[in-house]
C-alpha cells in the first residue's frame, strides 16, 4: 500500500506547484506580457528601468519612489509615456560635462518632436528623465530612459500648474 501512496503523492505535489506557479502570473508577478507591436497588453507594477520606448505608466503611490511604475497599455490612463531609452558610459558622460548634460543631449531630439506635435494642439508636456546604474559586459553604464508628460492621457491624472491649472512645460 505504502508503495501506491508515493505515485499519488508525487503527482499531487507537482499538481501543487503547477497551480502555485501560475499563479504568479494571475497576481501580475510574472513576466510582463506584451503584444505583437511592443505594447503591455496589461497594467503591471515594474521597477522603472524596465520601461521601453513607446510605455505608458504612472508612478506607483505620490510619485516620490521614482524606482517603481505601473505600465499600462497606452489606451488606458497614465501619466507619463516613455519617448526613448539606452546607455551612457562614462566616457560619455565626462565628454558631455556631466550626467544632466550627457542625457538631455541624448534625449534632447525625440523630446523636440515630440514637443512640436504637441503644441500644434495647444497641448504643454514637460520632459523628465528616469536613470539608473547598470553593468552590461563588466563596465558599469548609466541606464537612462527619456520620459515626457503624456498630455493625451487622463486629464485628472495629469499633474497640473498650481497657478496656470495648466501643464507644466519644459524647455
Amino acid at each position: 500500500m505504502r508503495s501506491a501512496l508515493r505515485p499519488a503523492l508525487a503527482i499531487t505535489a507537482l499538481a501543487a506547484a503547477a497551480v502555485l506557479l501560475s499563479g504568479c502570473s494571475l497576481l501580475g508577478l510574472g513576466e510582463l506580457e506584451r503584444g505583437a507591436d511592443g505594447q503591455v497588453l496589461e497594467s503591471t507594477v515594474i521597477d522603472s528601468p524596465e520601461l521601453l520606448p513607446g510605455d505608458c505608466f504612472s508612478y506607483v503611490g505620490d510619485g516620490s519612489d521614482l524606482s517603481t511604475v505601473t505600465v499600462t497599455p497606452c489606451s488606458t490612463d497614465h501619466t507619463y509615456i516613455v519617448l526613448a531609452a539606452g546607455d551612457l558610459t562614462t566616457a560619455q558622460v565626462d565628454a558631455a560635462g556631466g550626467l544632466q548634460n550627457a542625457v538631455s543631449g541624448a534625449c534632447n531630439d525625440t523630446y523636440t518632436t515630440f514637443k512640436a506635435g504637441l503644441t500644434e494642439g495647444g497641448l504643454k508636456t514637460k520632459q523628465e528623465f528616469l536613470v539608473s546604474t547598470k553593468t552590461v559586459d563588466e563596465v558599469e553604464v548609466q541606464d537612462y530612459s527619456c520620459v515626457a508628460l503624456d498630455p493625451k492621457a487622463d486629464p485628472a491624472e495629469t499633474p497640473t500648474d498650481a497657478t496656470t491649472g495648466e501643464a507644466g512645460s519644459s524647455d
